[in-house]
């Protein structure tokens, strides 16, 4: 004999299972937003730049010369950021400094104003080395690209940016 849910039991299956199969559905449709597979671009650390710079030159018929040199700035530029990058050590150091901060029975106010700043100058060194990126794609672009590029940016200055 067999033996049947309780009301309450039936409902959170029935959601599970339509939860499965949302999600795999959702999870098997091809993206339509990219002509490149998504390995290539979207690995861990590069989605957020890549993202932005891929919208900021879609629709430019780029060359293979000019995709190729872009890849290679992508490249050297991850490279560079890899460089950068604070070792285990370093990020423990610099949460155990915070927490002392958060837990001491006095803030030391001028202490946390020097964390922050150096947390600002090297946000702040990473955006001048993106726009130079920016800066050097954009001077790969012929004429008629760059004005197409041009057009397009005017266009979105008047849009308020994403939160």
């Amino acid at each position: 004999m067999m033996k049947t849910l309780s009301p309450l039991k039936a409902s959170l299956f029935a959601i599970l299972a339509s939860s499965t199969v949302l999600v795999t559905t959702v999870s098997a449709e091809p993206s339509q937003e990219c002509d490149h597979p998504r390995s290539e671009f979207h690995k861990r650390g590069d989605r957020m730049g890549h993202d932005g710079m891929h919208k900021m030159f879609e629709g430019l018929e780029l060359t293979d010369t000019q995709k190729a040199d872009i890849k290679k700035l992508f490249a050297e530029q991850r490279a560079a950021r890899s460089d950068d990058k604070p070792t285990k050590e370093e990020r423990l150091a610099r949460r155990a400094e915070m927490h002392a901060l958060i837990t001491a029975a006095t803030f030391d106010e001028t202490q946390a104003k020097a964390l922050i700043g150096a947390q600002q100058e090297k946000r702040q060194a990473q955006a001048i080395e993106r726009m130079k990126m920016q800066n050097q794609i954009y001077n790969l672009l012929t004429p008629e690209q760059q004005a197409k590029f041009k057009a397009r940016f005017e266009a979105h200055t008047g849009k308020e940016p994403r939160s």
